[in-house]
């Protein structure tokens, strides 16, 4: 569930989520390791966190591609409250860092982030910036700060064990209006500073809470939405990506006797026949002119 609102006139928004179905989801999707588990779970975290300032019809992308093992990681969230995403090496693991946490740094090394927004627009708009730490949240408050001119602040978190999932979550506060006081300012600062991290604070505390602790007060109206992990893949897509390839490579799993599409979203499998392959290499040959 996330919560999202404003504060202090309207000169502050806010969104809250926690979302442990969700990043459980894509863990068995994608038979994610530990690690792998972690650093997706907060790229979806970071994701779901900005839907309730999408346009209408808006797909927004974050992806991140660095030098570490895991390679790259791409979250995707639109304006529906959904969304989907995939890492490079979903079996990475590596050993424990200083602070005896998941090393989602060192998975994703030095590289960088791009976000895609996509209004449904002939170009999409494309912002691109180095990683400043690899940890995801810094990273994203870099990008609104930098790209967006939105002064923000990011917490997000992921705790796995054998088990699966235990909790996920995270916030985002931004300064939407420059005229804010300095005092409520540097409490929002000062507040955000002495909070625990985000997986301790949401075995203690419920969303409103956190909310409370975060402005020295409580919020007023607050909106709710459901997030969920969803894809637009379908078979016809599936079958689309296979006339992309060439003839060679269709006769070749038709003499295999089957051709299978994997959604690199969701890990779906779409599985297509030997006389379904013969149809659309007759496609193919009858659309080619030759």
């Amino acid at each position: 569930m996330i919560y999202y609102g404003t504060m202090f006139d309207h000169k502050v928004r806010f969104s809250i989520v926690r979302m442990r179905e969700v990043v459980e989801e894509a863990r068995n999707r994608h038979s994610l390791s530990y690690l792998a588990t972690v650093v997706l779970g907060r790229a979806l975290i970071g994701a779901a966190l900005v839907t309730p300032w999408l346009a209408e019809k808006e797909r927004w992308t974050l992806d991140i591609e660095g030098n570490g093992p895991i390679r790259r990681v791409v979250a995707q969230s639109t304006s529906e409250f959904t969304v989907r995403g995939y890492v490079a090496n979903p079996k990475v693991e590596l050993p424990l860092n200083e602070k005896g946490k998941f090393d989602v740094a060192g998975a994703i090394g030095q590289g960088v982030l791009r976000v895609v927004r996509d209004l449904g627009l002939k170009t999409p708009f494309v912002s691109q910036l180095p990683l400043v730490s690899g940890e995801i949240a810094e990273d994203l408050a870099y990008y609104f700060a930098v790209s967006e001119q939105i002064p923000s602040a990011f917490s997000i978190g992921v705790l796995v064990d054998s088990g699966g999932v235990k909790i996920a979550g995270g916030f985002a506060v931004q300064i939407i209006d420059r005229t804010l006081e300095q005092e409520k300012v540097e409490l929002i600062e000062r507040n955000i500073k002495n909070l625990p991290y985000i997986t301790e604070l949401f075995q203690k505390a419920e969303p409103l809470d956190v909310l409370e602790r975060i402005f020295g007060e409580k919020v007023g109206f607050v909106e709710t939405a459901e997030i969920r992990y969803k894809c637009d893949c379908n078979r016809e897509k599936a079958k689309n990506a296979l006339l992309v390839l060439d003839k060679k490579e269709l006769e070749d799993m038709r003499k295999e006797g089957k051709g299978e599409v994997v959604c690199k979203w969701c890990n779906t499998k779409y599985v297509f026949s030997e006389e379904e392959l013969e149809e659309l290499l007759k496609f193919k040959v009858d659309n080619s002119g030759s």
